[in-house]
């Protein structure tokens, strides 16, 4: 029987801050406050996540630009969306995200990767974690993204029926937490914006385990 810890990717083991900063700066010339663009945009990328159909995530995050800008009065060139691909994909750890993993390794647990990106772009991601995870899985390899409950179930399916202990880390409610609730696992959240969490960080989960 084996132990495993899943993980959320972005704002879990990635700092995605670089991403949103970028996605804030398209409204600036325009005089739109970039907290307001990020919000909105936001909002559209998770309610495009909800849809029936899937679409790769490089298309999602441009229909949802798309659609901030429709929203907010002001125009996507193609050259933004790159620049906003790009930040994407330079997304660094968070600095404890390493330590953790190999301490959560040495504990003796499985690692799994549950992330909405696409294969092809969460590898220049993964690269800069120095960690081999014992599985990947991606919205793209089950057609449909978090926190559709039919992910959580294809992971349940690739892991077996010899898991004895399953707990998946996130900081998402939505996305994450309440669907791996409801998959049967036990689950931690990490809450960095707030002083008094007892969870913080990573390296907070690794006692926890």
């Amino acid at each position: 029987m084996k132990k495993v810890v899943s993980f959320a990717g972005f704002d879990t083991l990635f700092d995605t801050e670089v991403f949103y900063r970028a996605i804030g700066r398209l409204g600036e010339r325009y005089n739109i406050d970039d907290n307001l663009v990020r919000n909105t945009y936001v909002e559209k990328e998770l309610a495009l996540m909800k849809a029936d159909e899937f679409v790769k995530y490089s298309k999602l995050m441009e229909e949802a630009l798309n659609q901030t800008a429709d929203e907010l009065g002001f125009k996507v060139d193609p050259s933004d969306f790159s620049d906003v691909l790009i930040a994407h994909t330079v997304m660094k750890p968070f600095p404890d995200a390493p330590t953790a993993l190999y301490q959560i390794k040495a504990k003796g647990y499985e690692t799994v990767l549950m992330t909405n990106h696409s294969r092809d772009l969460i590898q220049s991601n993964v690269i800069n974690l120095d960690h081999e995870f014992d599985m990947i899985i991606t919205a793209e390899d089950v057609q449909t993204y978090k926190p559709n409950q039919k992910f959580f179930d294809y992971v349940n399916n690739q892991l077996g029926n010899d898991v004895e202990k399953h707990v998946h880390v996130a900081v998402d409610e939505v996305k994450d937490l309440k669907p791996a609730q409801d998959a049967g696992w036990n689950v931690i959240k990490i809450d960095r914006k707030s002083e008094d969490a007892s969870i913080a960080s990573l390296m907070d989960t690794v006692d926890k385990l």
